[in-house]
């Protein structure tokens, strides 16, 4: 027991050091974030699930209660994972908290398992314990609350590590992990992916021209294909269906890229912290409420790396080449946060999809926090105490960051229920409405149809995440509206013939049906669109192909195959 805490003495000190900024989690019921959307998200991600809406795409009370395809265009991966917490503990809050943990432990765990792998186990714990304890991890865990961008900084590390596995030693389970984790990027957050698979490409690009290898880089491709396949349920109706909501409110006024460059003081010599919105600053108006320091302890390890790059050259130039390749990108990093890199924003048109041009800040913790690990394989003097120095000045620096602006005393019920219930419901309420909606709903629905003209009685009505059945007995002709955005493929269904469609009469895209006189039976239904249907389908062969390989990994797997095949011979 000994022995095997003292081989790992550095990854546990690290762990427990990570364990310590999840103090929040457990001192109140919840507490507040930038992005409180995370309770009803599960929420709603729980009904499509209990519906067999699989994937789940359209959810029946945001939007207003008029419902909303967030999950078509917003990566769902962590909400997947939230819903399978809420199936076994069925609280809502513990499986947000759940959400928040287990990208916060992965951060850690990826990291040391990517850099001990190039810097030793203690320059692995050093890099992973300032990936954690970096100050922008703070501001997207406590102060923003964005799950997507922890999820993204939690994946980050892993596919570096699943890559230099594979270079190390090319094989079908190697293949399969940089696959999974590639595709777990894309569906945890687009925008991270977006930014950082391009590094990812780069990367395995030199590694190829270093080995000269093509089984590395057909196996590489190979991962990659299977990555999109993975991921295609997703990435494909994303964006390819992107044209039916409104996206230029994500993109224009407060979300307009021009609106958020930061300069070199913010970056490298403003600590102050605060809970408040990003502002663009201008001589004599509101100051910036948050904070996007770098860290001078991590600028400090980042010194230090440059240092052991130039030690290092001489014994070994493929690791200084590595430190040489993250420092460009954080350098790159930098200069696309600041004003003066307008003209890259400009040039490259889906960089306005980021928003912010601080997000670069997760590629610069990361990668600063990674190299900061190779001062341990230069020949530095003391290096246990130099380890200790760093470790306890980041700790010193930076733990009092990792805290919410209030705790909050709730639960489940309260949460959906009353102005909590209102508030999440009509939070972001313009992101992803559907383009036939001209403006969002003024007040929520308070019912599910209204009956616009004419003289019927509606009974029998149920309703599920994507779907509605009512009957009517009609007296005469009769219209009604049914409080549901269209969005394509809403068919509606009288006496099991399909009937057109109204949603052009109303400002607000809700569809609109008419009935004659007698009895009727009405079913509307979201239907999957060929995107949709061919995207789930590639998938699925995606899936297959992923177990198929993963069996036939197995030597035993192998061995009965080839039996088979020569008796069948």
């Amino acid at each position: 027991m000994y022995k095997i805490i003292g081989s790992h003495k550095e990854f546990i000190i690290g762990l427990l050091l990570t364990l310590s900024l999840l103090w929040p989690l457990f001192t109140a019921p919840y507490f507040t974030h930038h992005d409180d959307v995370q309770v009803i998200r599960i929420y709603e991600m729980d009904k499509c699930i209990k519906d067999h809406q699989i994937p789940c795409r359209w959810v029946p009370d945001l939007g207003g209660l008029y419902g909303y395809p967030i999950f078509n265009y917003y990566a769902p991966l962590p909400y997947y994972f939230g819903e399978l917490v809420y199936l076994f503990t069925n609280n809502l809050l513990i499986s947000a908290k759940a959400m928040f943990i287990i990208s916060f432990l992965g951060s850690y765990v990826f990291m040391y398992l990517l850099a001990s792998k190039l810097w030793g186990k203690k320059g692995g714990s050093l890099a992973a314990v300032f990936f954690e304890f970096a100050p922008y991890h703070a501001l997207d865990f406590y102060v923003r609350g964005a799950m997507g961008e922890l999820w993204g900084l939690m994946l980050f590390p892993a596919i570096f590590w699943a890559l230099i596995r594979l270079e190390e030693k090319i094989n079908i389970l190697r293949l399969l992990l940089l696959a999974i984790s590639i595709a777990a990027l894309v569906v945890s957050h687009n925008l991270s992916a977006l930014i950082f698979l391009p590094l990812v490409l780069i990367w395995a690009a030199i590694i190829f021209f270093r080995r000269k290898n093509a089984k590395f880089l057909w196996f590489s491709l190979g991962g990659i294909i299977l990555a999109v396949a993975l991921s295609s349920f997703y990435l494909f109706p994303a964006l390819f269906e992107k044209n039916f909501v409104h996206l230029g409110t994500t993109i224009g006024g407060y979300f307009s890229y021009t609106e958020h460059f930061k300069g070199f003081r913010k970056l490298f010599l403003d600590r102050s912290w605060g809970y408040d919105s990003s502002i663009r600053e201008v001589p004599g108006g509101e100051k910036d409420g948050l904070s996007y320091q770098i860290g001078w302890v991590h600028l400090a390890g980042w010194i230090l790396s440059l240092v052991a790059a130039k030690i290092l050259w001489k014994k070994n130039k493929n690791l200084s080449i590595i430190i040489g390749f993250s420092s460009f990108v954080i350098l790159l990093s930098i200069f696309m946060i600041n004003p003066r890199s307008e003209f890259v924003w400009k040039l490259i048109d889906p960089l306005k999809y980021l928003q912010f041009p601080w997000r670069f800040l997760l590629l610069v913790v990361f990668f600063i926090s990674f190299v900061s690990g190779s001062i341990f394989l230069a020949d530095f003097k003391r290096k246990n105490v130099l380890w200790a120095f760093l470790i306890i000045a980041v700790v010193v620096f930076n733990f009092s960051y990792f805290r919410p602006a209030k705790f909050i005393k709730t639960n489940d019920e309260k949460r959906l229920s009353g102005k909590d219930w209102d508030t999440q419901i009509k939070r972001s309420i313009f992101d992803y409405l559907p383009i036939y909606a001209k403006e969002p709903p003024a007040e929520l629905a308070t019912s599910r149809y209204q009956i616009l003209t004419g003289d019927s009685r509606i009974f029998d009505f149920q309703e599920g995440t994507n779907w509605i059945t009512f009957k009517t007995q009609t007296q005469t002709h009769t219209i009604i509206r049914l409080s549901q955005y269209y969005f394509p493929d809403w068919k509606v269904f009288v006496d099991q013939k399909e009937v057109k469609v109204e949603y052009k009469n109303n400002s607000l895209g809700l569809m609109t049906i008419i009935l004659g006189k007698g009895s009727h039976e009405i079913t509307a239904r979201l239907y999957d669109t060929q995107i949709r249907c061919l995207s789930n389908f590639i998938t699925l062969i995606g899936f297959a192909v992923s177990a198929i390989l993963f069996l036939i990994s197995f030597q035993r797997v192998r061995r009965w195959m080839s039996y088979y095949r020569k008796r069948m011979n």
